[in-house]
């Protein structure tokens, strides 16, 4: 055998992209969704409230088995080892455990509220930015070039999701309300 496949006339070779570039989607998901998960262990490891750290635990154990799902699809879409399955969820489940240690030790040091919203802002900015490029370059762009439905529909499906949740941030939260009680509050204070 000359090692040319006649099945495929005469091409031997793949033509997709190298196995590099194609595991870099998974990667940069697992970076992404592990910054999330520390960012929520954050919150969890600030928080000093021990019912409200049970209700945040409870809740993220539900939103982190759901990413967990999004994340072996992914893997599992590019063809990966098993132990890059094994790598990649030992990595992710570290990850909330390690952002609740540095909740605690961010909580309990002796640094300024400028210094730790600074360090916030700039985690939560790389978090963001790489959420932004996986919807827009890894899941968003795939989905629209599938034959499956109209192009139209699914930006529309798109937009409708959009819509909604902007709606679901302006629910308010806990003792919040939308519209004060009083809105000369707002303009003159008590006591005056």
């Amino acid at each position: 055998s000359s090692g040319i496949n006649a099945e495929y006339g005469g091409h031997a070779h793949d033509h997709g992209p190298p196995t590099e570039i194609k595991s870099f989607g998974s990667l940069l998901l697992l970076f992404a969704l592990s910054v999330h998960s520390i960012l929520e262990g954050m919150a969890v490891g600030s928080e000093k409230d021990w019912l409200m750290v049970f209700t945040l635990t409870g809740a993220l154990s539900i939103h982190k088995a759901l990413l967990a799902f999004a994340l072996g699809v992914k893997i599992v879409e590019e063809g990966q080892a098993l132990s890059v399955h094994i790598r990649s969820v030992a990595f992710f489940a570290i990850s909330s455990p390690v952002g609740v240690a540095i909740g605690v030790a961010v909580e309990v040091s002796d640094t300024n509220q400028a210094t730790k919203q600074l360090a916030e802002g700039l985690i939560q900015a790389v978090a963001t930015g790489t959420f932004l490029y996986i919807a827009f370059v890894e899941i968003i762009t795939p989905e629209l070039n599938k034959p499956d439905l109209s192009p139209l529909l699914k930006v529309l499906f798109l937009a409708v999701g959009y819509v909604i949740m902007c709606c679901v941030q302006l629910i308010p939260e806990g003792e919040e309300s939308v519209i004060p009680n009083n809105l000369t509050d707002i303009f003159v204070p008590s006591g005056v």
